[in-house]
Order: C-alpha cells, then structure tokens, then sequence
C-alpha cells in the first residue's frame, strides 16, 4: 500500500488536462462520486460515504463557510475493460450511463487500479478520476483542480542551479501536504479575511491561515521582480502520504511580480526552503526572511492563533532618471517617458514636475503600458520632466526639458 502511496504522489495529476482560471466561488457545488469498474469493487459504499463527507467539511472549513461540495454515492457502473484503458474521465463517463450524473456539479470516477494510466487522479473543469485509491488528500486535490488551482510547488535550490519541485509544496493538499490551501490559493478563490501589502516599515498581526480569524491571512510583498506572500500555519502539517510532518510555523510562497524586471521565480505559488530550518519550511519567533538590499520581515512572535510579523525596507537604492520626451503642440504639452530602471523595491509612483514642483503623480506601473500626460501652461518658457519614487520611499533625480509654450 504504502508503494501504491508514493506512486500516486510522484504521478498525481499527470493526465491533468484544462483547468478553470481560479475566481471567486461561493454556494453549493454537488458532487457524485461513482464506482466504474469492469468487475472488481476495491471500496464499499462506506468508503465513498465516508470520504465525500471529509471532503465536504475540508472545503467548508477551508472556504470558512463559503464554499460547500456535498457528496452522494451514485453506485457502480460497469463499462467493457478496454474503456480504461483511455485514462480519460470523459472518455469513461461518456460511456457510462448518464443518470448517475444527472443533476450534479462535479463527477468522481473512481476505478479499481489501472496499471496503463500511470498516475492517481486526474481532473477536467467538471470531473475527476481516481485511479484505484479514494482517500481525502487525493480528493480534495483533484477537486482542487476543478475549481482553478494549479499545483503548489516548491522552489529547490542546490549548488548554481534552481528547480520547480513540482508537488514540493508540504503544507498545501494541491502540493505534497494533507494540510489547508495556502493563502495564494485562498486568495484566488477569495476566501481570505484579508491581506496586509506593507508600504513602510511596520508590525503587522497575520491570523492563522486554516483559521478561524478576523485577522488578515496573509502579508504580502511586491517588488520589481518578485511578489512573496507570508502566512502563518497555526498547525503541523503531514505529507500527502504521512510519511513526514513540517512543524507549524510563517511559510513563504513566492512568484514573479509580472512587472519590466525579471523574477528568479518562474512561475506563482513556489514555497521556499528555510535555509535556517534543515528541512522545516515554516519560519519561527526569532527567524527572518530577507531579500537582500531588498526588504526583511521577522517573525517577533508565531503561535496557534496568528504571528507578529516586523517588516522593513532594505532598499536605498533610488530609481534611475528616466528618459522623457516632451511636445508642444497648440498651446498643449505632452509628456512621455520610459519606465525608470529600478530594481529593488520597485517603482511606486512617478511625479509629473512643472518648475519644479510636482503637479500630478501616477502609478509606477503605468509606464509599461506606454503612458504619459498632458498638460495646460501658461505662456512662456517652463522646466517639464519627471521623477520616480519606488516603493521604499526612495526618491530619485528628475529628468527635465525646457520647453517654451506660445
């Protein structure tokens, strides 16, 4: 069995096909959960009974009450053995009769073992095939899928190189772990309380992320390059298949910030290691998480009901002068310029200067869709530029053009 386990992990979702784009969901999604099978029946109607309600209380209690995913036992159906040989959910619920599934949301094949499809569950946008183990974890990570998550990943380094560990996260059910989504995840499918994105040096209090809380879930920070999302896991987590336990503690969850400057990270929802935590992933009260030049945050304090978070900037490093073009034409003056080279904090705003004094400020991010401004003068000659800020309160050099206005 254990064998089986392992199997089922490395291979989890091989055959995963399209998924939806994860968005806000709420209500009652309904769920069938049938036997398929040529002959043998490996699970009893108890087992299905039984893991259709963890299942459903996993979502409840995830979502706090949101999202519920009731589960019925629609009985067996037997289909010719070539049929799974397809590994397809579709393929097999296609040629099954359709009155088990009349009336629900979600469908779960579950079939006795198929050694040709080589994997432990797949899934599509409405169903999910099990292929010859039903537990909750294996569940609830499929049906995962059909709501929009991707899986939760981990980031693993050694030496010069850096990789995807593809279900590495030991927290997550849609990675490794047999715990809670992360906040990532929860965040979006909009079932968190809330979300802290620090602009100064400050302490914050994060609740626990399997909650209950009133407290934000999560403390998230965007630089030029990365975004890093902080929650606090109140309780200690096993592995998918209960053969180790990552000790409750701040886990972080990094991705690129999707801006000009390139993130190390390829893709969203990547734990990192704890390079203090010789296996443990999750940050303690005393340890710090630092990018450096870049931004720290300390756990002052964790425990069930939340941590103490201290954040601060470490960058001091101002943004670079950008390059602005500026126009004149009827009496108008047009100002463009090219996004400013900044690569710590990241650009928070830029300031539209006349004569030195700023008249109008706009999001860092603008830039990078081609914008600019226009503005009314009075006669005569005026200094025009621009200056950026980034979001470490760094204030850079202005770059100005004398122009005359007629």
């Amino acid at each position: 069995m254990r064998t089986l386990l392992l199997a089922i992990l490395v291979t989890l979702t091989a055959a995963l096909t399209s998924v939806p784009a994860a968005s806000a969901l709420s209500g009652e999604v309904r769920v069938v959960y049938v036997l398929a099978t040529w002959g043998p029946e490996p699970f009893t109607p108890a087992d299905f009974d039984r893991v259709a309600a963890e299942t459903d209380a996993y979502f409840r209690t995830s979502s706090a009450g949101r999202l519920s995913m009731p589960g019925t036992y629609g009985g067996v159906v037997r289909l010719p053995r070539a049929v799974f040989d397809s590994c397809d959910a579709t393929v097999i619920r296609s040629a099954a009769p359709t009155a088990p599934f009349a009336g629900f949301d979600r469908a779960v094949i579950v079939t006795p073992r198929v050694p040709a499809c080589e994997f432990g569950g797949e899934a599509n946008p409405t169903e999910v095939l099990l292929n010859g183990a039903l537990f909750l974890a294996l569940a609830a990570h499929e049906l995962g899928h059909t709501l929009g998550l991707a899986h939760a990943s981990r980031w693993d380094c050694g030496g010069a190189s850096c990789q995807v560990n593809e279900y590495g996260n030991e927290f997550s059910v849609m990675g490794h772990g047999n715990g809670d989504l992360n906040a990532f995840e929860k965040s979006k499918l909009q079932w968190l309380t809330g979300v802290v994105r620090p602009t100064r040096n400050a302490t914050h209090e994060i609740g626990p992320v399997e909650g209950p809380t009133t407290l934000p879930q999560a403390l998230v920070v965007t630089t030029a390059a990365s975004e890093f999302w902080f929650e606090s896991r109140g309780h200690s987590t096993t592995s998918f298949v209960g053969d180790s336990v990552q000790p409750a503690g701040v886990a972080v969850i990094a991705g690129p910030a999707n801006g000009a400057i390139r993130s190390p990270y390829p893709r969203d929802n990547l734990l990192l290691p704890n390079p203090r935590g010789r296996g443990r992933f999750g940050y303690i009260a005393g340890e710090s998480f630092s990018r450096r030049g870049v931004f720290r945050v300390t756990v002052d304090r964790h425990a069930l009901e939340g941590s103490t978070l201290r954040f601060e900037w470490l960058d001091r490093t101002a943004p670079a002068r950008p390059s602005v073009d500026v126009s004149v034409r009827r009496g108008r003056v047009r100002v463009a310029w090219d996004p400013a080279v900044e690569r710590g904090s990241g650009l928070l705003s830029y300031a539209v200067l006349v004569d030195g004094r700023a008249v109008r400020t706009l999001d860092g991010q603008i830039p990078y869709l081609n914008a600019g401004a226009t503005l009314r003068l009075s006669r005569g000659v005026h200094r025009v530029g621009v200056r950026a800020t980034d979001r470490a309160g760094n204030r850079g050099r202005a770059a100005t053009v004398r122009v005359r206005v007629r």
